[in-house]
């Protein structure tokens, strides 16, 4: 499908669950003990992003600056890690005040070198999915 006829899907679908801000700020941890601090400015988000496992070695801590946006229900944001790789998550808040959760789908990319990206661009392209509690 392409981008702009999804874009004219989600305009026909508007989004009204009367989630608040509020409803996402504070420290949310993934399944794998990650965590992010998520601080909002009308629909900006922004924080930090610590990874728990995958400093170098895999056996530290990476911290990222996280910038993105949220509408209702939803959420965006990205990550750019120190070695200059960059993750994006997309996903949706469900649940309720008790229990809630943000799941997500996230692509991570790497740099391939130049010669090399005609044969192997899409090697640089990773994709998982997070849940994320409070």
């Amino acid at each position: 499908m392409l981008h702009e006829e999804a874009i004219r899907i989600a305009e026909s679908t508007k989004n009204k669950h009367g989630t608040t801000p509020a409803a996402w700020l504070g420290r949310w941890t993934n399944q794998i003990g990650s965590t992010m601090d998520l601080e909002i400015n009308g629909s900006d988000v922004s924080g930090l992003y610590t990874s728990s496992t995958s400093g170098i070695g895999h056996g530290g801590e990476i911290k990222g600056q996280l910038k993105g946006y949220v509408a209702d229900d939803l959420i965006s944001f990205t990550v750019l890690w120190p070695g200059g790789s960059i993750t994006a998550w997309t996903g949706q808040l469900v649940g309720d005040d008790v229990a809630p959760t943000i799941k997500t789908l996230w692509h991570l990319v790497t740099d391939i070198p130049d010669a090399d990206e005609p044969t192997r661009l899409w090697t640089s392209t990773l994709a998982g999915a997070d849940d994320f509690k409070r």
